[in-house]
Parts: C-alpha cells; structure tokens; sequence
C-alpha cells in the first residue's frame, strides 16, 4: 500500500504487522511539522476515529492512504471562531435558562443545564489548548487583551466550582442569581473580547 503525508510517499506490506510501523512513521512525520492530523482518506473512505481498528480490519485490501493534515494556526483560529459562535448562541440561552429557574425548572430546564456546564467546561478546554499553541502570536491582535480573556476563563472556573457547591449544600435557589449576575455578563465580556482578537473577515471554508 501507499501512504501519502505532506510531501512524502511511503510503501508499506498489507499485513497486521506493518500497522504499528505505519502510525509509528506517521506520528514521526507529523510531529515535526507544523500540521497536526484531521483524518485519513483510506481508497476513498474518510476516517475520522478509530484509526488503529480500520487498518486491522482492512490490511488485506487497502491500496491508498492519504494523512490530511491541518496546519496548526488554521486549527487555531478554527477554535476561536467556534468559541464566538457558541457565546453568540448561549448568550441568548442563559437569558432564558434564568428566567426558568427563577421560576419552576423543568425536566428540560435540568438538561439545559447539563448542556450549558458541558460548554463551560468545552470553552476551559479549548483556551488551554489555544493558550499553548505557539502559533498564537500570529493569530490575536493583542497579548494584552488575550490575557484579559484569559482571566474570564479563571473566572468561569470558580463560578464552575461555586455551582458544585450548590449541589453539594442543595441551594438551587442561588442558581438563577449565578446564571443572570455572573455567568451572563461574563459570556458577553467574553465574546466582546474574541471579536477584538481575531478577524473573522477570513474565509473559514478554508479551515475545513
């Protein structure tokens, strides 16, 4: 088979025992470069996940793979607009998630609950992955205000932490005063922020 990676072509035997030699020379490659790996393209198929489990499965048959790559600073940006996009969104749904716990929560209201302190943690996750990139210089306008930025996300980890201190003590009727009054403002700080510090004006069709 024949494996395609940046500018490289390599030749490997279809059996089991060439597939940790393939992901081995693979990671190699990768690592210094600038790229980091989105999927395979494996006789046409996309590969998004369980990399390892498609090449055992189908050693026998495979002919061509291609590594798509994605340039480091490309997946930079990727996640900043997709931070905007899910503050421009929850912006909106914390307005409302406080209004229904100021009243009787549902089921739904519970959910969406869930569904916001998944974000949260998303949105902690990504800055730390952004934060350490080295392509960050190139990509916000202002260190100083990625810094500022940067003390929002600490700010939504002790908010993260009060509201475990809720449940463990059962003061849900704090809940809508920590969404309205701290969570609320601090989104909307936040994405004002974001939109100072990458230019959105970039087709991002070319980040996919």
């Amino acid at each position: 088979m024949k494996i395609y990676i940046l500018n490289k072509v390599l030749e490997f035997e279809n059996n089991v025992e060439s597939i940790e030699e393939i992901f081995e020379e693979v990671n190699n490659i990768i690592s210094i470069s600038n790229y980091t790996l989105s999927h395979f393209e494996i006789d046409g198929d996309e590969v998004y996940n369980n990399f390892y489990g498609y090449f055992f499965k189908n050693i026998d048959t495979i002919e061509e793979v291609k590594v798509i790559t994605k340039n480091i600073k490309d997946i930079t940006k990727e996640i900043l607009f997709s931070n905007i996009e899910y503050l421009e969104e929850a912006i909106f749904e914390v307005e409302v998630l406080a209004n229904e716990f100021y009243k009787e929560p549902s089921k739904k209201t519970w959910s969406e609950l869930v569904d916001l302190l998944e974000g949260i943690r998303w949105l902690m996750d990504t800055f730390y992955v952004v934060d350490m990139s080295d392509e960050l210089k190139y990509i916000v306008t202002s260190y100083e205000t990625w810094n500022l930025y940067a003390k929002d996300i600490y700010s939504l980890k002790d908010i993260m932490e009060g509201i475990g201190g809720i449940f463990e003590n059962d003061d849900i009727a704090f809940l809508p005063e920590v969404l309205s009054d701290e969570i609320l403002p601090l989104f909307k700080d936040m994405k004002d922020k974001l939109d100072t510090l990458v230019d959105r004006k970039i087709d991002k069709s070319k980040l996919n």
